[in-house]
C-alpha cells in the first residue's frame, strides 16, 4: 500500500481546484496517493490508464465514476465487501474479479466468475447489477 502525504500536493491542489468545496473524500485518497507515488503508479494499481485518473483528478472524467470510486475506495481507503466465495475482500480486488474473463485454471477462479455474474451483491457485471 502506499503511504499517503499529510500535506496537500500537486495532485491534491489540483483536486480542490476542480472539484470545488465539494469534492468526494474518495477523490481526495486518490490524488493522496498520486502525490505518494505518481500518477502511472497509481493508475497501474487500480487498472486504469493514466489519462483517466488525471480526467478524475480534473472532474472531466466521462466514464463511470461509481466504478472508479469503488476501486479507488478498495485501493486506498481499506474498504472491503462480503464475498460469496472468498469471502471478506477490498473493493478494488472485487472489481478485478469482476472484469476477469472466465478461465478453468482452477476452481475458485471458476466460482467467482459464476458469483459475479449469478447474483453477488457486489456485482456490476451480472443479474444483480
Amino acid at each position: 500500500m502506499i503511504a499517503l502525504p499529510a500535506d496537500d500536493g500537486q495532485a491534491v491542489t489540483r483536486a480542490r481546484s476542480s472539484w470545488g468545496k465539494d469534492v468526494p473524500p474518495w477523490v481526495l485518497a486518490l490524488a493522496r496517493a498520486c502525490d505518494a507515488g505518481s500518477g502511472a503508479s497509481v493508475a497501474k494499481r487500480l487498472g486504469y490508464s493514466g489519462a483517466v485518473v488525471s480526467q478524475v483528478l480534473r472532474n472531466a472524467y466521462q466514464g463511470s465514476l461509481s466504478r472508479v470510486e469503488e476501486v479507488v475506495r478498495g485501493a486506498f481507503m481499506a474498504e472491503t465487501v462480503g464475498c460469496p466465495v472468498v469471502g471478506e475482500i477490498a473493493k478494488d480486488l472485487c472489481a478485478e474479479h469482476q472484469r476477469r474473463p472466465f478461465a478453468n485454471t482452477n476452481p475458485t477462479r471458476v466460482r467467482l466468475y459464476r458469483a459475479c455474474r449469478g447474483g453477488c451483491p457486489h456485482s456490476k457485471v451480472g443479474g444483480a447489477a
